[in-house]
């Protein structure tokens, strides 16, 4: 009696995570990683990228099959650790001036003139009022156009709080331009009106 043969396809092969694996890696989402952190630390951007990639370089073998959420997860604790040095540095910047005297140096009024008279001026300042988790959420939402999935993922959230997050976020980026002396007379009536003045933020 013969033994019948299973069919069906073979069993799919996981990509070798080798230095070609990288290097597509690299290239397909460089870019976008570095647009994400400057739009946090620009001025420590290329370092974070650099962390990050490093990062998945030593982890390939836990880089998801769809690796830009793990990316941008990646960037954020980076981010968090580069605004923690600057808090310190600050602070440290601080005491030396109040020691000798020196007053912290004042805005520019020429660029002060300038972001009021900017049209997404209400929009940035609605924005920088909000708690940074609100900021985040809707930083990835808007700049960096993730679905609600991504973005649970790269927060460590589940997508039910997530989507419940956004939305509250959207309700408070809303009432704060409401709220803002500058705002128009009649200001966009519904939160998701406003995605594209924050993604022209971008």
């Amino acid at each position: 009696m013969t033994r019948s043969r299973r069919h069906g396809p073979p069993p799919s092969v996981a990509p070798t995570r080798d230095e070609a694996w990288f290097d597509d890696l690299f290239r397909t989402h460089h870019r976008v990683v570095l647009a994400f952190a400057r739009r946090r630390v620009p001025d420590q951007a290329d370092d974070v990228v650099a962390e990050v990639f490093a990062v998945a370089w030593r982890r390939r073998d836990e880089v998801p099959p769809d690796p830009l959420p793990w990316l941008y997860r990646t960037a954020g604790n980076h981010v968090l650790h580069a605004r923690r040095g600057d808090a310190r540095r600050s602070r440290t910047v601080a005491a030396a001036a109040a020691r000798h005297g020196v007053e912290p140096a004042a805005d520019d009024l020429g660029d002060r003139v300038a972001a009021t008279l900017d049209s997404r001026a209400l929009i940035r300042g609605a924005l920088g009022s909000l708690r940074d988790a609100d900021q985040e959420i809707l930083r990835l939402w808007a700049w960096e156009g993730l679905e609600v999935a991504q973005i649970a993922y790269v927060l460590g959230r589940s997508r039910g709080a997530t989507r419940v997050r956004l939305h509250r976020a959207l309700r408070r980026l809303r009432d704060a331009a409401l709220e803002s002396p500058t705002a128009h007379p009649t200001p966009p009536a519904r939160p998701d009106t406003l995605p594209a003045t924050i993604r022209s933020e971008a």
